[in-house]
């Protein structure tokens, strides 16, 4: 099977909602990867096609095994996957006045990025953070459990870095091309990356 593989397209509620599959039964899995077909498949088209959106919701769902469940099995061999090793990104969520988002959403085309902005009906405030799994129960770090304990050396999550010309360039342009009473929270920058951002009046 061929994933991520779209599984919920509600247009009423405007959701996409995703089965990544397994982490450990996959073979290296890239999450940037996936994002990417899920954009370039039906997001991008969304966007596009849709000029009004009051609340809108893209995640990605994943089974993740714990040590105990693989422990003296081969790579990519099947487990028995149990009611707690489901797990999901939520990637983007728009409800009422907030719109969360994590970092990688960043990386796509900022034109795009602006577009959908400007279509969100009543958004206040953009929260934007790195990606973390829900519900998060991982005794370690859980990229480096997915990355190094699930054999995927390509599993990536981005963090946008105001002091990367290049983060700094799109996130200037989204700030110019938006409502400027739009609020922006950069939940995981420390206080120099927050400073640059002030001093080009992104917050």
């Amino acid at each position: 099977m061929t994933y991520p593989k779209l599984i919920n397209k509600d247009l009423k509620n405007n959701s996409f909602e995703y089965d990544g599959g397994d982490l450990w039964v996959r073979e290296d899995v890239s999450f940037w990867d996936d994002q990417e077909i899920c954009w370039n498949s039906d997001i991008v088209d969304f966007i596009k096609n849709t000029n009004n959106i009051r609340n809108f919701l893209w995640k990605i769902n994943y089974t993740i095994p714990y040590a105990i469940q693989i422990d003296g099995l081969g790579p990519n061999q099947e487990y028995k996957v149990k009611k707690d090793n489901k797990f999901f990104s939520k990637n983007v969520e728009f409800n009422s006045t907030n719109l969360n988002i994590i970092s990688d959403v960043l990386l796509f085309e900022p034109k795009l990025i602006s577009d959908f902005i400007n279509k969100l009906d009543g958004l206040k405030k953009v929260n934007i953070s790195i990606n973390s799994m829900e519900p998060s129960v991982f005794d370690i770090e859980e990229d480096n459990w997915i990355k190094d304990g699930l054999k995927n050396p390509n599993w990536e999550i981005a963090m946008f870095d105001p002091a990367d010309p290049n983060d700094l360039n799109d996130i200037k342009f989204i700030r110019k091309n938006i409502d400027p009473s739009i609020k922006f929270d950069f939940i995981h920058l420390g206080k120099t990356e927050l400073e640059i951002l002030k001093d080009h009046s992104i917050i």
